[in-house]
């Protein structure tokens, strides 16, 4: 069940979806600002220099921003009146600017704005990053509260409210079924006064469910006994805390905890990704796919492997050179990123021309649709070089997962279709569904 604090998340914080409109005149920051957002947060970043600019933006894109970063003083707009705008829309601000000054901070702050970070130094967009980074860990983070007393925990007493959703669940079984459906619970607090044992039993099925560093784990007691938080810790616990204790600690403890995690998942996915692509690279694909797979499996779910290559790419690459070879990866890519974007579907650029996609809640039919809708897409992609247009087609090899197997053997499958594609012309997707098909015809 969802506990709801006397101080909700609130506007925009509760939901994100990487939308940033930066606000900054200074060529500069303007471009290291931007590069990092999208490189490191994956952020879609809206950039204007002018208040002006802001209005349009906003009268075209709506005001469905998650973050504003701007400076206080514009061309057109030199007391702040674009700092005005933007909370006037309810779009959460924070403030980079030149005006460095104890006074000016605590006015800002005073007017809710999400901090206040100074150009005054090398090392501010470092300050900056660090802002943005806690915001949007913090604005899409929810907190499980695993007691078996749920609503009448004594920790959710201490808290009097916080900014995040609590989610409190009173049974194991609750609690891994709400791990499973919300990828949001970023940290959990554990009810440790039912053992020890209990808790240790439980980040152990978590470890080997999830991935590495899915959750931070913090247990509470109201009872002092010795050795427990040696236990806790010793059994992977993050932080102990004994009640009763003050509302500001605790919720301290949690945003500690909860920047601590977006610092992991930052440097997680920068190992994560490929570097010319942004899509996640083999070595991802093959962690976290048999993961998805054991998930999907458990709980029913449809579930099928695409491998997906570019046509003729070798001799593109002999024609045109590597550069447009890169262009065309990336434009693929990009189409990949439109298909999983806000579904459970996990993409990858497995090496060279070959992409790997696991379907996740589609059924064999819906998979084959999914896939072709893909293929013709990516056939309308065209890349301009000099006076010439070319064109990119894909094959594709498709297989159902429908029992638990190693990781190795849906992509064999699925390659195995691939060759068929390639051998029946290229342009095309082979699947389970037409073979089975073609065996009744």
């Amino acid at each position: 069940m969802l506990w709801d604090p006397k101080r909700s998340a609130g506007s925009a914080a509760a939901k994100r979806s990487g939308r940033i409109l930066l606000v900054e005149d200074t060529r500069f920051y303007s471009i290291a600002i931007r590069e990092r957002l999208e490189r490191r947060l994956n952020s879609d970043v809206y950039h204007s220099q002018t208040l002006a600019g802001v209005v349009r933006l906003i009268e075209t894109e709506g005001d469905g921003f998650d973050l504003a970063i701007l400076d206080l003083c514009q061309a057109d707009a030199a007391n702040g009146e674009a700092l005005d705008f933007v909370m006037s829309r309810g779009i959460p601000a924070i403030v980079f600017s030149g005006i460095s000054s104890d006074k000016k901070r605590e006015e800002l702050l005073a007017r809710d704005v999400v901090d206040y970070v100074p150009k005054c130094s090398s090392g501010s967009i470092d300050v900056l990053m660090r802002a943005v980074e806690r915001f949007l860990s913090y604005a899409s983070a929810s907190v499980l509260v695993y007691d078996g007393r749920g609503a009448g925990s004594p920790l959710l007493q201490s808290l009097d409210g916080g900014p995040h959703p609590f989610i409190v669940a009173m049974r194991e079984s609750e609690a891994m079924r709400i791990l499973d459906h919300s990828e949001g619970v970023q940290l959990a607090l554990i009810d440790a006064d039912v053992g020890i044992a209990e808790c240790a039993a439980f980040m152990d099925r978590v470890q080997q469910r999830y991935q590495q560093d899915r959750l931070r784990i913090i247990g509470f007691s109201t009872q002092a006994r010795d050795g427990d938080v040696a236990e806790f810790f010793r059994a992977g616990g993050d932080d102990f805390v004994h009640l009763p204790v003050t509302g500001s600690e605790l919720l301290g403890r949690i945003d500690h905890m909860l920047a601590l995690q977006a610092h992991i998942h930052s440097l997680r996915r920068m190992a994560s990704r490929d570097y010319l692509t942004d899509l996640y690279n083999r070595r991802y694909f093959y962690d976290r796919g048999p993961k998805l797979v054991e998930s999907g499996l458990r709980q029913g779910q449809g579930l099928a492997m695409a491998l997906m290559d570019i046509d003729h790419f070798k001799r593109l690459n002999d024609t045109y050179g590597h550069e447009v070879g890169d262009v065309v990866l990336k434009a693929v890519a990009k189409r990949l990123v439109q298909l999983v974007a806000s579904t459970p579907h996990l993409a990858a650029r497995l090496g060279g021309e070959e992409f790997g996609v696991l379907l996740v809640g589609l059924e064999m039919e819906q998979a084959l649709a999914c896939c072709e809708r893909l293929r013709e897409e990516i056939g309308e992609v065209r890349i301009v070089v000099g006076d010439e247009e070319i064109s990119v087609t894909v094959s594709m090899g498709l297989a159902a997962i429908t029992d638990e197997e190693s990781f190795d053997n849906y992509l064999n499958a699925a390659d195995q279709y691939l060759y068929l594609a390639k051998n029946s012309g290229r342009n095309r997707v082979f699947s389970d569904y037409q073979v089975a098909r073609m065996a009744v015809a």
